[in-house]
Protein backbone atom coordinates (compact mmCIF):
# COMPACT_ATOMS: atom_id res chain seq x y z
CA UNK A 1 0.00 0.00 0.00
CA UNK A 2 1.57 3.33 -1.22
CA UNK A 3 1.19 6.17 1.54
CA UNK A 4 2.16 9.73 1.35
CA UNK A 5 2.69 12.49 3.68
CA UNK A 6 2.99 15.96 3.75
CA UNK A 7 5.70 17.30 5.77
CA UNK A 8 7.33 20.12 6.58
CA UNK A 9 7.20 23.17 4.12
CA UNK A 10 5.26 21.65 1.03
CA UNK A 11 7.99 18.57 1.20
CA UNK A 12 6.05 15.04 0.84
CA UNK A 13 7.54 11.62 1.26
CA UNK A 14 6.07 8.53 -0.27
CA UNK A 15 7.47 4.79 1.90
CA UNK A 16 6.29 1.73 0.02
CA UNK A 17 6.37 -1.77 0.90
CA UNK A 18 7.39 -2.97 -3.13
CA UNK A 19 5.46 -6.57 -3.04
CA UNK A 20 3.84 -6.46 -6.81
CA UNK A 21 4.56 -8.18 -9.78
CA UNK A 22 6.60 -6.43 -13.09
CA UNK A 23 3.43 -7.51 -14.91
CA UNK A 24 1.18 -5.49 -12.49
CA UNK A 25 3.39 -2.13 -11.96
CA UNK A 26 3.24 -1.78 -15.72
CA UNK A 27 -0.73 -1.45 -15.94
CA UNK A 28 -0.36 1.29 -13.21
CA UNK A 29 1.57 3.45 -16.16
CA UNK A 30 0.61 4.84 -19.02
CA UNK A 31 3.91 5.43 -20.81
CA UNK A 32 7.87 4.56 -19.41
CA UNK A 33 11.17 5.03 -20.89
CA UNK A 34 10.68 1.08 -22.87
CA UNK A 35 13.99 1.05 -24.16
CA UNK A 36 15.83 2.10 -20.76
CA UNK A 37 13.49 -0.40 -18.97
CA UNK A 38 14.63 -3.53 -21.68
CA UNK A 39 18.19 -2.84 -20.89
CA UNK A 40 17.32 -4.28 -17.43
CA UNK A 41 18.46 -7.75 -16.71
CA UNK A 42 17.45 -8.53 -13.03
CA UNK A 43 14.13 -8.95 -12.14
CA UNK A 44 14.23 -7.17 -8.85
CA UNK A 45 15.78 -4.14 -10.62
CA UNK A 46 12.79 -4.25 -13.24
CA UNK A 47 10.81 -4.03 -10.30
CA UNK A 48 12.36 -1.08 -8.71
CA UNK A 49 12.67 0.91 -11.71
CA UNK A 50 8.83 0.71 -12.35
CA UNK A 51 7.90 0.57 -8.63
CA UNK A 52 9.42 4.21 -8.78
CA UNK A 53 7.82 5.78 -11.21
CA UNK A 54 4.25 4.17 -9.94
CA UNK A 55 5.84 5.85 -6.67
CA UNK A 56 6.61 9.23 -8.34
CA UNK A 57 2.99 8.63 -10.09
CA UNK A 58 1.23 8.87 -6.54
CA UNK A 59 3.37 11.36 -4.98
CA UNK A 60 2.66 14.24 -7.75
CA UNK A 61 -0.38 12.91 -9.53
CA UNK A 62 1.01 11.76 -12.93
CA UNK A 63 2.93 10.22 -15.10
CA UNK A 64 6.20 11.49 -15.05
CA UNK A 65 9.90 11.05 -17.05
CA UNK A 66 13.18 10.71 -15.02
CA UNK A 67 16.28 11.97 -15.89
CA UNK A 68 19.59 11.60 -14.61
CA UNK A 69 22.50 14.69 -14.16
CA UNK A 70 26.13 13.90 -14.49
CA UNK A 71 26.50 12.86 -10.98
CA UNK A 72 23.70 10.51 -11.27
CA UNK A 73 21.09 12.70 -9.26
CA UNK A 74 17.66 11.78 -10.30
CA UNK A 75 15.41 14.72 -11.85
CA UNK A 76 12.02 15.26 -13.39
CA UNK A 77 11.83 16.12 -17.21
CA UNK A 78 9.05 18.63 -16.72
CA UNK A 79 10.81 20.40 -13.63
CA UNK A 80 8.07 20.45 -12.11
CA UNK A 81 9.45 19.93 -8.34
CA UNK A 82 12.67 18.44 -6.72
CA UNK A 83 13.33 14.65 -5.86
CA UNK A 84 15.05 12.31 -4.13
CA UNK A 85 14.60 8.75 -4.35
CA UNK A 86 15.84 5.63 -2.51
CA UNK A 87 15.33 1.73 -2.11
CA UNK A 88 16.59 -0.80 -0.56
CA UNK A 89 15.52 -4.49 -0.82
CA UNK A 90 11.53 -4.20 -1.55
CA UNK A 91 11.60 -0.82 0.33
CA UNK A 92 11.00 2.60 -1.70
CA UNK A 93 11.28 5.55 -0.68
CA UNK A 94 10.79 9.17 -2.11
CA UNK A 95 10.66 12.66 -1.22
CA UNK A 96 9.41 15.46 -3.11
CA UNK A 97 9.42 19.44 -2.55
CA UNK A 98 8.23 22.73 -5.17
CA UNK A 99 11.57 24.46 -5.17
CA UNK A 100 14.03 22.97 -2.42
CA UNK A 101 16.36 20.21 -3.02
CA UNK A 102 15.65 16.82 -0.77
CA UNK A 103 17.55 14.17 0.30
CA UNK A 104 15.72 10.83 1.72
CA UNK A 105 17.68 7.36 2.47
CA UNK A 106 15.54 4.36 3.32
CA UNK A 107 17.93 1.53 4.90
CA UNK A 108 16.91 -1.95 5.72
CA UNK A 109 18.65 -3.54 8.43
CA UNK A 110 22.23 -4.96 8.71
CA UNK A 111 25.06 -5.93 10.41
CA UNK A 112 27.39 -5.13 7.54
CA UNK A 113 27.50 -1.64 8.57
CA UNK A 114 29.92 -2.54 11.90
CA UNK A 115 32.17 -3.72 9.50
CA UNK A 116 32.30 -0.25 7.33
CA UNK A 117 31.63 2.41 10.01
CA UNK A 118 35.22 3.80 10.42
CA UNK A 119 35.08 4.39 6.14
CA UNK A 120 32.11 6.83 6.57
CA UNK A 121 32.78 8.20 10.10
CA UNK A 122 35.52 10.38 11.35
CA UNK A 123 37.47 9.49 14.42
CA UNK A 124 35.48 11.89 16.51
CA UNK A 125 32.37 10.83 15.08
CA UNK A 126 33.30 7.27 15.73
CA UNK A 127 34.15 8.37 19.99
CA UNK A 128 31.00 9.96 20.09
CA UNK A 129 28.60 7.25 18.25
CA UNK A 130 29.22 4.38 20.60
CA UNK A 131 32.89 3.41 18.77
CA UNK A 132 30.29 1.09 16.66
CA UNK A 133 28.88 -1.02 19.45
CA UNK A 134 25.38 0.77 19.13
CA UNK A 135 24.21 -0.91 15.87
CA UNK A 136 21.23 1.48 15.18
CA UNK A 137 22.90 4.49 15.63
CA UNK A 138 25.41 3.49 12.96
CA UNK A 139 22.35 2.92 10.34
CA UNK A 140 21.31 5.97 11.39
CA UNK A 141 24.96 7.77 10.88
CA UNK A 142 25.25 6.17 7.41
CA UNK A 143 21.59 7.08 6.07
CA UNK A 144 22.11 11.23 7.77
CA UNK A 145 24.97 11.37 5.20
CA UNK A 146 23.72 9.15 2.32
CA UNK A 147 20.72 12.15 2.56
CA UNK A 148 22.65 14.85 2.58
CA UNK A 149 24.74 13.71 0.14
CA UNK A 150 21.74 13.88 -2.07
CA UNK A 151 21.39 17.04 -1.39
CA UNK A 152 25.01 18.44 -1.22
CA UNK A 153 26.03 16.34 -4.51
CA UNK A 154 30.20 15.53 -4.84
CA UNK A 155 30.95 18.10 -2.50
CA UNK A 156 30.39 15.87 0.40
CA UNK A 157 31.37 12.21 -1.50
CA UNK A 158 33.80 11.98 1.71
CA UNK A 159 31.75 11.23 4.25
CA UNK A 160 34.24 10.85 6.93
CA UNK A 161 36.00 14.26 6.31
CA UNK A 162 32.99 16.26 4.50
CA UNK A 163 30.00 15.93 6.42
CA UNK A 164 30.07 16.14 10.68
CA UNK A 165 27.03 14.57 12.36
CA UNK A 166 26.96 15.53 16.35
CA UNK A 167 26.36 12.91 19.00
CA UNK A 168 22.70 12.09 19.53
CA UNK A 169 20.54 9.35 21.37
CA UNK A 170 18.71 6.94 19.54
CA UNK A 171 14.72 7.02 19.75
CA UNK A 172 11.99 5.46 16.99
CA UNK A 173 11.81 9.11 15.68
CA UNK A 174 13.53 12.08 16.08
CA UNK A 175 16.18 14.74 14.52
CA UNK A 176 19.70 14.80 13.76
CA UNK A 177 22.06 18.02 13.50
CA UNK A 178 24.97 17.55 11.19
CA UNK A 179 26.89 19.96 9.45
CA UNK A 180 28.77 20.12 5.59
CA UNK A 181 32.27 21.14 7.23
CA UNK A 182 33.66 22.68 3.36
CA UNK A 183 30.95 24.94 3.80
CA UNK A 184 29.99 25.10 7.96
CA UNK A 185 26.12 24.92 6.95
CA UNK A 186 23.92 23.16 9.08
CA UNK A 187 21.11 20.50 8.59
CA UNK A 188 18.50 19.12 10.05
CA UNK A 189 17.51 15.81 9.90
CA UNK A 190 14.05 13.92 10.76
CA UNK A 191 14.30 10.34 11.24
CA UNK A 192 12.13 7.04 11.83
CA UNK A 193 13.45 3.46 12.56
CA UNK A 194 11.71 0.16 13.16
CA UNK A 195 12.25 -3.28 12.84
CA UNK A 196 11.72 -2.91 9.08
CA UNK A 197 14.00 -0.10 7.99
CA UNK A 198 15.68 2.96 8.81
CA UNK A 199 14.43 6.49 7.42
CA UNK A 200 16.58 9.27 7.25
CA UNK A 201 15.14 12.76 5.41
CA UNK A 202 15.89 16.32 5.01
CA UNK A 203 15.49 19.59 2.75
CA UNK A 204 17.77 22.63 1.70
Amino acid sequence: MIKVEKIIDDAKILIWDLTESVDVLKQELIEFNEVEFNRIVSEKRKREFLGVRVALKALIGNDVQIGYDTAGKPFLLNNCCQISISHSKNWIALMSHPTRSVGIDIECPTNKIQKIYKRFLSVIEQKELSNGKNLNQLQLAWSVKEALYKIIGNEAVDFATQLRIFPFEVKSFGEIIAQHIPTKKIYQLHYTQNSAYTLVYCQD
